[in-house]
């Protein structure tokens, strides 16, 4: 056999194994932050009235969480998190109390359809800019 031949016929192996992979998506796509409200590193000149998380894929609420602390870590309770009705991708929850002025962080996690904890975290001000 030539090696011409032997490389062709890895190279079909190596395709015909791989399409069903990459037609799944499963190697080209990965479950992450699209936008948020409030975005990241922005000044809000009120306090917000609910944090979304929209993510690039359908949100599972199974060990979803979302927190938000006021610089220095004091923890602000939150509404119940819950996925928007009409938004699949979407998550929020509200913010049940007035935010004082000042600096922001909010934390999430969910879990991807593969099984994987995806989070992250960003901050944001309430307030004039420092």
């Amino acid at each position: 056999m030539s090696r011409s031949l032997v490389r062709s016929t890895v190279l079909v192996a190596v395709i015909a194994f791989s399409a069903p992979v990459l037609a799944s998506g499963a190697v080209m796509r990965h479950l992450k932050l699209v936008r948020s409200f409030p975005a990241a590193d922005t000044v809000l000149v009120a306090s917000p009235e609910k944090i979304t998380i929209e993510l690039s894929e359908a949100v599972e609420l199974t060990g979803a969480k979302l927190t938000l602390s006021k610089e220095g870590g004091a923890p602000v309770a939150l509404g119940s998190l819950r996925r928007e009705p009409s938004a699949p991708k979407v998550m929020r929850a509200d913010v049940p109390t007035t935010l004082a002025g000042g600096s922001y962080s909010v934390s999430w996690r969910t879990m991807s359809k593969d099984g994987h904890v995806v989070k992250g975290t960003f901050g944001f001000r309430v307030g004039a800019a420092k």
